[in-house]
């Protein structure tokens, strides 16, 4: 077993091995231990031709990053530089696509290479990159939430029939919704709109027509479904904690499944924004 990556193994490194397998051949008692050392040697060239495809598989990530950092470096002053206005979303839209594809590229390079370390900690520009997408996603988040704030009391005295026949907890309908995954490294939580606001802009939304709340649901937990011919179905799961209300499930079609990945966790912050937006 060798103790160091395999695109680390020198010449001489191998030639030991080749001749402690030698010793070892020499020593053998059994025939069945002689022949097992016998293949290992025969496997000497092997090793070699496994070192070198190693070696360049790690000179082509090492490329990789050099080729990647200045459109990294690029990519995170342009987010910085960009206003959370309306206007730029298509543009942050575009540079997490572009984010999205470099960073698929040095990833399968980073495994082809079996780089253990992940791209968030062995290449800062990545990392500041990705730093430069999560402070405009909570710059948007919180533009979003005044812009979201001005409208909540009117639209909710326009639907408060509609509201009150869902008959949701009435511990949970002032409680906070908390938006998990803001900010720098995805590791930053806020405390969002009501579940009474949100509801209130979800209904009054021109793309929704109609709000259910599935049977079914556990003590503490509850689910609120958003019907929207042409856009597709969102359903969210919440549980309750404390006052505060935490989005553990998201779905759309009847595809209800548990968030686990940063991306999953971002994906559902942009949904329960987007169907509280007026579609026109």
């Amino acid at each position: 077993m060798l103790k160091l990556p395999l695109s680390e193994l020198t010449n001489d490194g191998i030639e030991r091995i080749r001749e402690a397998l030698e010793r070892c051949l020499k020593a053998a008692q059994s025939q069945d231990d002689k022949l097992l050392l016998q293949q290992d040697l025969k496997q000497i060239p092997d090793l070699r031709r496994a070192r070198d495809r190693a070696r360049r598989a790690m000179d082509d990530f090492a490329a990789a990053k050099r080729a990647a950092q200045p459109r990294l470096e690029r990519l995170a002053a342009s987010l910085d530089a960009m206003a959370a206005t309306p206007a730029n979303r298509t543009a942050v839209n575009d540079a997490e696509a572009n984010l999205s594809a470099m960073f698929f590229e040095l990833e399968q390079k980073r495994l082809y290479a079996q780089v253990k370390t992940p791209l968030t900690e062995d290449f800062p520009p990545y990392r500041e990159a990705m730093a430069a997408l999560m402070r405009k996603d909570e710059a948007y988040a919180e533009e979003a939430r005044k812009e979201l704030l001005a409208r909540a009391e009117d639209a909710f005295e326009r639907h408060r029939a509609q509201f009150d026949r869902l008959a949701l907890p009435l511990d949970a309908q002032d409680s906070a919704i908390i938006l998990e995954g803001i900010g720098v490294n995805a590791t930053k939580s806020v405390r969002w709109l009501t579940l009474r606001q949100w509801i209130s802009l979800v209904l009054d939304n021109h793309a929704t027509t109609a709000v259910n709340v599935p049977a079914g649901a556990a003590d503490g937990a509850f689910a609120i479904e958003v019907v929207r011919p042409g856009y597709g179905n969102a359903e969210f799961r919440f549980h309750e904690d404390g006052r505060d209300l935490l989005l553990s499930d998201i779905g759309e079609d009847g595809r209800l499944a548990a968030i686990g990945t940063p991306e999953e966790r971002r994906r559902a912050n942009r949904l329960l924004l987007e169907v509280a937006r007026s579609a026109r």
